[in-house]
């Protein structure tokens, strides 16, 4: 059983705006300890980590309630793969070509801890496990693009509800492997990237959409409200050091699992509902990727400035600083509309008039 109704979820847009300025203000407190040797809003944003987790989680979902209508049917598997390829890399490839532009002619104004050797530019292109992190973000795109690769079963196996049994097998197993007393791997970069934990948000993602027709409408307040009281209680104890586990799962458990509460609740929410929110608002969400691949050299850049100008006032430095994370998110949403969002649109025509000559060529 699955989600039979389409439509454009502008509550999901608003929450993935969130996350994007969530991860924003993580490197915002981090860059101004570094380099400052100040505090950002007393490290309250220290806890930003955990947009990556609702991205995971978010991801899973979109992806399956984008697709479930081609789940079996092999054909449409080339048109997802294409599509994932448009989603990630060209926007990817143009930002990190222009920071690796700035390590080269602004040394001084941006230097990072990256190598330039030609192998190492091309496993951080191509985003290889434990590839080097020109962008320092990046980390994230790999494990994006394993959950595509996985996800793609759902279009070869002649199984409507493939997904959703691989999914749920998957959670198991990595959960059995914890608790089995298995040590999660470091050395082996491949192994890592199939046994790593946060994985398992994706997959939670997926069921999501299996779970959303047979959640009660009178639960989908609930389950927004109780997701969020749980993702400020372990925002809370996150801040405070606190951990539920010493390992890779406590992400999982602190913020993967309140993400699955909220992102059901809201989808069953706007699914009977009609919502409106601020065009501003839809914007960032839909300029979120920008956003996640932006801000972090920006960032860095802009407190190296200020760390010249030697600002002493701890007021004037964080109003620059929010003035900063403004103009940074402002830069994104014009980065998405003019460059991200026509490259991307460019592409899935190219893609799509291809498919449709080579469906039309004659056989000789």
């Amino acid at each position: 059983m699955q989600i039979q109704e389409q439509k454009s979820l502008q509550l999901l847009q608003v929450l993935r705006a969130i996350a994007s300025l969530l991860v924003v203000l993580l490197h915002c407190t981090t860059n101004m300890a570094e380099v400052l040797n100040k505090s950002f809003f007393w490290n309250s944003f220290i806890f930003g980590g955990s947009g990556v987790d609702i991205f995971f989680v978010l991801s899973g979902f979109i992806i399956t309630y984008t697709s479930f209508r081609s789940f079996a049917n092999w054909g449409k598997l080339r048109t997802f793969l294409q599509r994932r390829f448009v989603r990630i890399f060209p926007t990817y490839w143009i930002i990190i070509t222009g920071i690796i532009a700035l390590q080269l002619l602004l040394p001084m104004a941006y230097k990072s801890h990256f190598d330039l050797a030609p192998e190492k530019l091309m496993q951080a292109y191509l985003l290889l496990p434990a590839h080097p992190m020109i962008n320092g973000v990046s980390w994230t795109l790999t494990y994006e693009l394993f959950f595509y690769v996985l996800f793609a079963t759902a279009f070869l196996i002649p199984l409507k509800n493939w997904i959703y049994y691989f999914s749920l097998a998957y959670i198991v197993c990595i959960i059995g492997l914890r608790f089995s007393g298995y040590n999660f791997p470091r050395g082996n970069n491949w192994f890592h990237l199939i046994t790593f934990p946060q994985n398992i948000e994706f997959f939670m993602g997926v069921l999501s959409v299996a779970l959303i027709p047979r959640l009660p409408q009178k639960f989908a307040i609930p389950f927004v409200f109780g997701g969020i009281l749980l993702f400020i209680a372990s925002a809370i104890f996150f801040s405070h050091q606190r951990q539920v586990t010493h390992d890779d799962f406590n992400r999982v458990i602190m913020f993967g699992i309140p993400s699955f509460f909220i992102i059901a609740g809201l989808v069953k929410y706007e699914l009977l509902k009609v919502i409106n929110i601020h065009n501003v608002l839809l914007l960032l969400g839909e300029a979120s990727y920008s956003l996640y691949l932006l801000h972090l050299p920006l960032i860095a850049i802009s407190v190296k400035l200020l760390a010249k100008l030697q600002i002493q006032s701890a007021l004037a430095l964080h109003l620059i600083i929010l003035l900063l994370v403004v103009i940074i998110s402002a830069l994104s949403m014009y980065f998405f509309k003019w460059i991200e969002k026509p490259l991307i649109n460019a592409l899935n025509v190219f893609f799509k008039n291809r498919r449709s000559i080579e469906r039309v060529k004659p056989v000789l």
